[in-house]
């Protein structure tokens, strides 16, 4: 197995109804089967080929903060829920995280979105850490209309996905790979795989 870090993907090239290769910054890469997992950026590799899918960029906020002393920090995770916000406990430092926002592929960092979960950290545990070292992101959550992400094959030979998991990606990560797996190597799913795939919106 080989992996390719720092390539830029410029788009699928697809031939006579099936996957052929990936055009990329670094040169093609030619394959047989292709799995496009790129999150919210999936809806926009896809579209260069004709193949719609609704994953939309649901953008979220979070911050980091070392903690200062733990018996003020969370054993677990808190959800404020006025501000819709989590906050939880990551070895020493506590993560915060939240909000909603309809905005496109845009990851700016603007003051009043990250006002709201400090504010939420400084009201729960101010005691506990060091706001004034808190590392703020951003990003942006691959949502569905229905929920549930999109698992398996397209229309084009050779081509799957993997994408649309919204605020669940890591808590379905492993669970989507054994599936999407299965479905690639042609076995039987351990569950019913059906209504998993993007022709349910067909």
């Amino acid at each position: 197995m080989t992996f390719k870090f720092g390539v830029a993907i410029d788009r699928l090239h697809v031939e006579g109804g099936k996957i052929r290769a990936v055009k990329t910054d670094q040169g093609d890469f030619e394959f047989d089967n292709v799995l496009v997992s790129m999150g919210s950026y999936s809806k926009e590799l896809l579209k260069a080929i004709d193949i719609s899918i609704p994953v939309y960029p649901v953008k979220g906020y979070s911050l980091t903060v070392p903690i200062t002393d733990s018996q003020y920090a969370p054993m677990s995770t808190v959800m404020d829920e006025t501000y819709k916000v989590a906050v939880t406990r990551l070895g020493g430092r506590i993560r915060a995280a939240g909000t909603a926002e309809l905005n496109g592929y845009n990851l700016d960092l603007p003051k009043v979105r990250t006002e709201t979960i400090t504010h939420v950290v400084h009201d729960l545990f101010n005691q506990g850490c060091e706001l004034s070292q808190a590392d703020y992101w951003t990003g942006l959550r691959p949502m569905t209309p229905d929920g549930t992400p999109v698992v398996g094959r397209t229309g084009v030979q050779g081509l799957y996905l993997n994408t649309g998991h919204g605020t669940l990606g890591w808590t379905m990560s492993c669970g989507s790979a054994a599936v999407i797996a299965d479905i690639m190597s042609g076995d039987k799913t351990e569950i019913d795989s059906q209504d998993l795939s993007v022709q349910r919106y067909q």
